[in-house]
């Protein structure tokens, strides 16, 4: 049996698409309508210093400034409703992504190394590089449209000069950004990768903390501190990679503006109109001067989060392992059917003798490292959706298990009234309540069950031996049973 077609990969473009939606069209709408009002703002300061070059002072002026920036605020401030709602839309499509692409990988189950690798992007990571690459382009898209509508404001109410020098300025420093794009994504490559490693640790807590054997313990703590050292470096060179080339960026802004603000004045140094102008926008000047500095670390910060997003695209589909079906050493294993038991020599022979009959139940038997849950994770991924399967250490999302909708039975099987309900199990319990809602609840032509009675006494497994007949009588069973059955 060969290995299921690898999924084709996803690009970073592909993943950000997930955030373009409704919300997110809305938002850069409020937006546009926000950097017009700052724009509008401008115009109307620079109108009421030419008033007062002419001797009047009008205090509409006041109010229509007051008016215009007012209105900016408010719409800037309700464009990041939408803006969380697109943040939150494209986590959730990425998850229902990553839901539909491994759904039948279930060789991945047990791979440690990559369950590390790739957990954290699904329990916080993913979570993280959406929001934050939203913020990115949310807050330079908005001081973009700030700056191209107050650059055109100044060019045509005072001088030429001045959006020349801000097209210099934002040439200029998009430059250092371009010579300087593989420092800083490598950077934030390792810094990421660091992060996971720290966070992968962190999943390991509960057991080790709560266990209370100081053998176990201490093992812990060593690793974690060497992931944490290790992550606290890579944040800070990171860091510093991104600062070193945000404060370059800050020097040379401020010297080309200011020094365009100086040959401005000197060129109208008799014009008493445009010179009061350029006083009364000096400090928008100062602000747009220190928001072409943020534009371009907004950059900076967009290529980090774009770099981040890269690390998320790459664990969208995790690697199976090409010799994981090598592991199954058949002829270590028996299938045993009532009376009879068989050998295979591959999984085609296996799948065969399971289809060979509707119903029934098939024990797989052999020593332990033989592949027996090897065996049945293969079976898993070859028939997809036609079988069940039930692993040993799972963590799979049952009704019992979720508090209000939690179900329970009595010892006839019947559900026990809500206010009989309990959220605490041992973990033999826990097995058989998510076996009888196996029952209750799945409709598959093949079942897998791995170690089904691996917890139970010997009453709660003459229970769950009935539950898993009952299944036999309308389905295909293969089983792993911590006891042989007889």
């Amino acid at each position: 049996m060969t290995m299921p077609a690898t999924t084709a990969p996803i690009s970073p473009i592909q993943l950000a698409r997930l955030m373009v939606c409704t919300p997110f069209f809305i938002m850069l709408g409020l937006m546009t309508i926000e950097a017009a009002l700052h724009a509008t703002t401008t115009y109307l300061v620079i109108e009421t210093g030419r008033d007062v070059a002419e001797g009047r002072f009008i205090i509409g002026d006041l109010m229509w400034i007051l008016a215009a920036q007012s209105a900016a605020y408010i719409v800037g401030a309700s464009s990041w409703i939408f803006a969380e709602r697109a943040g939150f839309h494209a986590y959730g499509r990425y998850m229902l992504r990553f839901a539909r692409d491994n759904r039948h990988r279930t060789q991945l189950l047990g791979a440690k190394d990559t369950r590390e690798r790739v957990e954290p992007f699904l329990t916080g990571e993913t979570f993280e590089v959406f929001f934050h690459l939203i913020y990115e382009i949310e807050g330079d898209l908005r001081i973009l449209l700030a700056l191209v509508l107050n650059v055109i404001v100044l060019g045509t109410q005072i001088d030429g000069s001045l959006p020349v020098a801000y097209a210099l300025v934002v040439a200029t420093l998009f430059l250092m950004q371009w010579l300087m794009r593989k420092r800083v994504a490598q950077a934030y490559l390792e810094n990421q990768r660091m992060n996971n490693r720290m966070t992968a640790q962190g999943y390991t807590a509960w057991d080790n903390v709560f266990s209370g054997n100081r053998y176990n313990l201490r093992l812990w703590i060593a690793g974690f501190k060497d992931r944490l050292r290790s992550a606290l470096t890579a944040q800070i060179r990171a860091i510093m990679t991104k600062e070193w080339l945000s404060a370059a960026s800050g020097i040379v802004s401020l010297a080309i503006v200011f020094a365009a603000m100086a040959w401005t004045a000197y060129r109208h140094a008799g014009d008493m109109g445009v010179l009061i102008a350029l006083a009364a926008t000096l400090p928008r000047q100062i602000e747009m001067t220190h928001d072409v500095h943020s534009f371009t670390s907004g950059w900076n910060d967009l290529l980090a989060q774009w770099t981040r997003l890269r690390g998320v695209a790459s664990n969208i589909h995790p690697p199976i392992d090409a010799d994981f079906d090598l592991r199954v050493k058949f002829d270590q294993l028996i299938l045993r059917e009532g009376g009879n038991a068989s050998t295979v020599a591959q999984l085609d022979d296996a799948m065969r003798l399971i289809l060979v009959q509707p119903t029934g139940r098939i024990n797989v038997r052999g020593p332990n490292g033989a592949g027996k849950s090897t065996l049945l994770a293969s079976l898993k991924a070859a028939v997809k959706t036609r079988a069940y399967y039930w692993p040993t250490a799972d963590r799979l999302s049952f009704q019992f298990t979720r508090g209000q909708d939690e179900i329970e039975t009595d010892e006839d099987g019947d559900l026990l009234p809500p206010s009989e309900t309990r959220r605490g199990f041992s973990s033999g319990e826990r097995q058989l309540q998510a076996l009888r809602e196996i029952v209750r609840h799945t409709d598959a032509p093949i079942y897998l069950l791995d170690e089904w009675d691996a917890n139970l006494d010997p009453n709660n497994r003459a229970a769950a031996d009935a539950l898993v007949e009952e299944l036999a009588r309308r389905a295909r069973v293969v089983e792993i049973s911590h006891r042989d059955r007889m």
